[in-house]
């Protein structure tokens, strides 16, 4: 493929992947009071969710949207976050430790289930997109410019570890201590085996965007991304198998409403066990049954269709929660998908 052809393929790239951003980063005509939820009603934007068991876990939002539930998801209370700033990630490391992150470097903390947040300096101006909290005292994110800022004493400071390259990094999985992997813009994929001290870049094959990351262990793990890509690898990232989706670069030159149907965008992935679910545009959700060989398109709740969903937690026992676009919350209990009752 010639110079030419690639720079042009990349620059049609980023204006897709501007355009899944900019539903991210701006929510036009909503007033800021409308994140205020009444009851079980929560109408503005989710991007993030994080359930720690069965029954307790977290979501978060547009204008500084975070609220918890303690019955599974049937009813959330809204907790208040200081901020009006939009939250894209939320993470907790146990039923009382986390942060959540979002627009301009926010991050915000709690050490008491989300009873009261504070505010902490995240030695960055740029968005932060995904947070993981490894441990009460530790914690990572990742964003926009190759942003990597990571803590080991519970948020008091904050260390930058960026990468030195202009490259929006999505999300990140860490299925211990040690090991972890982010992914980002056309195709980027960083794996560490040091705990975040140092990165290498891991080639998958594929050069589009990518969203979402999930590792069971250091071996077997799951990536996401545009045109409906569920790509697998079981040897820790030597190689990487397509489950999934589109990978080839013409596609890009080939969206349509066809296409957008067949092979959605994919945003987050998460399993549990057997069961795993990958969520994005248009209400699409794959569920595996077995644990992530396969996967089925799955039908969702006539109510949600054509909402974007965001994010996905699973925990064990496969209970878990998906969330999106005006507030969107849809129960997983195994292979089973349910909409809140308002």
């Amino acid at each position: 493929m010639s110079r030419t052809s690639v720079e042009a393929r990349r620059a049609a790239e980023r204006v897709v992947v501007a355009l899944v951003v900019a539903v991210v980063l701006t929510f036009a005509g909503r007033a800021l009071a409308a994140g205020v939820a009444t009851g079980n009603r929560i109408i503005d934007h989710l991007y993030a969710t994080s359930l720690v068991d069965r029954n307790t876990g977290w979501i978060a939002g547009a204008f500084g949207m975070i609220a918890r539930s303690r019955d599974g998801g049937k009813t959330w209370q809204v907790q208040a976050s200081g901020t009006v700033e939009h939250f894209f990630d939320i993470d907790f490391c146990d039923t009382s430790h986390g942060w959540a992150v979002g627009r301009s470097g926010m991050i915000a903390h709690t050490s008491d289930a989300g009873e009261t947040w504070q505010p902490q300096v995240s030695a960055t101006e740029h968005h932060l997109f995904s947070v993981k909290a490894l441990s009460p005292q530790r914690a990572v994110a990742v964003g926009d410019w190759g942003t990597i800022v990571s803590t080991r004493d519970g948020g008091k400071t904050w260390a930058a570890q960026s990468i030195d390259r202009d490259v929006i990094l999505n999300a990140q999985a860490w299925p211990d201590a040690q090991h972890a992997w982010v992914v980002g813009e056309a195709g980027t994929v960083l794996v560490s085996g040091d705990g975040g001290t140092t990165w290498q870049d891991q080639q998958t094959g594929v050069e589009k965007t990518l969203f979402g990351a999930f590792f069971k262990d250091a071996q077997q793990g799951w990536i996401v991304g545009l045109d409906g890509i569920i790509l697998r690898t079981t040897d820790g990232g030597a190689s990487w198998q397509a489950q999934h989706g589109d990978t080839s670069v013409g596609a890009l030159e080939q969206v349509g409403a066809k296409a957008g149907v067949e092979n959605p965008s994919l945003y987050d992935i998460a399993l549990a066990g057997q069961i795993g679910y990958a969520v994005g545009e248009g209400a699409a959700v794959f569920l595996s049954e077995d644990g992530g060989s396969t996967w089925q398109r799955k039908p969702v709740p006539a109510a949600a269709n054509l909402r974007w969903i965001r994010s996905v937690s699973l925990v064990p026992g496969t209970h878990g929660m998906l969330v999106g676009a005006n507030g969107l919350r849809i129960t997983a209990a195994g292979s089973q998908l349910s909409l809140p009752e308002n």
